[in-house]
């Protein structure tokens, strides 16, 4: 998949001369952009490697407690559904590992993997979960 083409910027999709990849006005912030990457590049691999870990120590009973709280009373945390366009030569499976398991190696882009993510977990389930965690007071389990 191209993300970049010749004749069009890469940020607006502002037609260019050739040999342009960026309309006047993005040409002069890439410098930023390319410096806000690095300052979350960082931060975000590091919180998602922390969010991972702190999920993997909350019992289920204490996700059931959380969810009473909500009127709704929802199953918590919840399971996102990821979809990721990919071409076919860059999609491995292999069903030979764990019963009932499946490994699925992926070669896309970076941007696509990242969108695909992002689709899969920004919902307002998640959000209200987050919500709900901010909220909880007495979750220490004796039992």
């Amino acid at each position: 998949m191209d993300i970049y083409r010749d004749d069009v910027c890469a940020v607006c999709g502002e037609s260019l001369p050739p040999d342009h990849i960026y309309c006047r006005e993005h040409a002069a912030t890439v410098d930023d952009r390319l410096h806000e990457i690095a300052a979350l590049v960082p931060r975000v691999l590091d919180d998602l490697g922390r969010l991972a870990t702190l999920l993997c120590q909350v019992a289920d009973e204490t996700w059931d407690y959380v969810a009473e709280q909500d009127p709704a009373e929802p199953e918590w945390p919840p399971v996102p559904h990821v979809t990721v366009h990919a071409d076919g030569d860059a999609v491995n499976v292999d069903v030979g590992g764990e019963p009932g398991m499946v490994r699925v190696d992926l070669d896309v882009a970076l941007p696509v993997l990242l969108r695909a993510l992002v689709a899969g977990v920004d919902t307002d389930e998640l959000r209200r979960m987050a919500a709900r965690c901010a909220e909880v007071e007495g979750a220490n389990a004796t039992h």
